[in-house]
């Protein structure tokens, strides 16, 4: 849109100008006068062709090594669902002491994506929102995460549906500058 009214503009100079730059002969000197070239293109309506202006494209999808991946770990009414590839870190390596006893799935803690990544289960504030898990600090020895509930848009959702004022655990992912490997996890909760 901005290359589009920079063009538009730069063509509006050119024709301005052009039409500045003409000098007018008095009505009765133009009968012995040679043509003036440079006049006689100055007046034409042609307007220099400009390339054309693309769409700006989408930016392409991130690879899997990239952001936030998706959460490979599900519960279902039988229980957590874990698939192949995906192992739980052991107890002794997660300290989930900061985090409210009313998380379910407390201190659970699984690795994927060649251990670069983590996924737990977060707290939302209800049945309508969402939850998010920051990696607040992380070092050769730890690795401190901060799970929290996301505020739920004023009004409620768009589609009407009513929202249960009930914790509602969400899955969420992390991922690592380098591979967990036996580094220990701080698990916090936050707002």
């Amino acid at each position: 849109m901005r290359a589009l009214f920079i063009a538009t503009l730069a063509a509006a100079a050119v024709v301005g100008l052009a039409g500045c730059g003409q000098d007018a002969a008095p009505a009765g000197d133009s009968a012995g006068a040679a043509p003036d070239t440079a006049s006689s293109t100055a007046t034409s309506t042609e307007l220099p062709s400009l390339p054309p202006v693309s769409k700006p494209q989408d930016p392409p999808a991130p690879k899997p090594t990239e952001g936030t991946p998706e959460p490979p770990v599900s519960v279902s009414p039988s229980g957590v669902v874990v698939p192949e590839g995906v192992r739980q870190v052991p107890a002794g390596q997660v300290d989930a002491s900061a985090l409210p006893v009313y998380y379910e799935h407390r201190g659970e803690v699984w690795v994927f994506d060649d251990d670069y990544s983590l996924q737990m289960f977060a707290a939302a504030s209800s049945g309508c929102t969402d939850a998010e898990a920051v990696v607040v600090d992380q070092s050769a020895s730890e690795v401190r995460i901060m799970l929290r509930p996301l505020d739920q848009p004023q009004g409620g959702r768009p589609d009407g549906t009513v929202c249960t004022a009930v914790m509602t655990p969400r899955p969420v992912t992390v991922r690592l500058d380098a591979p967990l490997g036996d580094r220990k996890i701080f698990l916090a909760g936050g707002r």
